[in-house]
């Protein structure tokens, strides 16, 4: 069995909204998969705040984190990242959370469902220019992502 047989059978391609007519498709198809990859990296670096975020594995799953909390409303500090990347140590995470204020990437608000009653706990949020970067990122990955599949339908 061929190399790129061998691959095929490995991919979950059910998965895709359409079905490839020839096996020579995905080659095409990969193709069009790293070059949008490519665009994508370098459209998460047009800010200096994305940039910043995705600059390592562990800032870009802070970010995560304070990102998801910032939209569902909860509230998101330290010790509460920490403990749920707990593959790093509290002080990784306050060093890339202190970091992260200090560039203006995340700022401190209250939080917008419960009120913090411990004055030290400071509530984190991305900044407003770096909300609107990622999501304007996701925008773009999205239609590009459709893009691709409007060739193969």
């Amino acid at each position: 069995m061929s190399r790129s047989k061998r691959i095929l059978k490995e991919l979950h391609l059910e998965k895709l909204p359409f079905k490839f007519k020839f096996e020579d498709q995905l080659n095409k198809f990969s193709t069009h998969i790293i070059k949008d990859l490519r665009l994508s990296f370098e459209e998460i670096n047009h800010t200096e705040g994305t940039r910043w975020c995705f600059s390592t594995i562990k800032k870009a799953k802070v970010f995560l984190i304070i990102f998801e909390a910032s939209e569902t409303g909860e509230k998101i500090y330290k010790e509460e990242i920490a403990k749920r990347l707990s593959e790093y140590s509290y002080k990784t995470i306050a060093t890339i959370i202190d970091e992260g204020l200090s560039k203006g990437v995340f700022v401190s608000l209250e939080p917008k469902i419960k009120k913090i009653k411990d004055k030290k706990v400071k509530n984190i949020r991305p900044s407003e220019e770096v909300t609107a970067a990622f999501i304007n990122w996701n925008i773009s990955r999205i239609s590009s992502a459709h893009n691709i599949f409007k060739k193969y339908r």
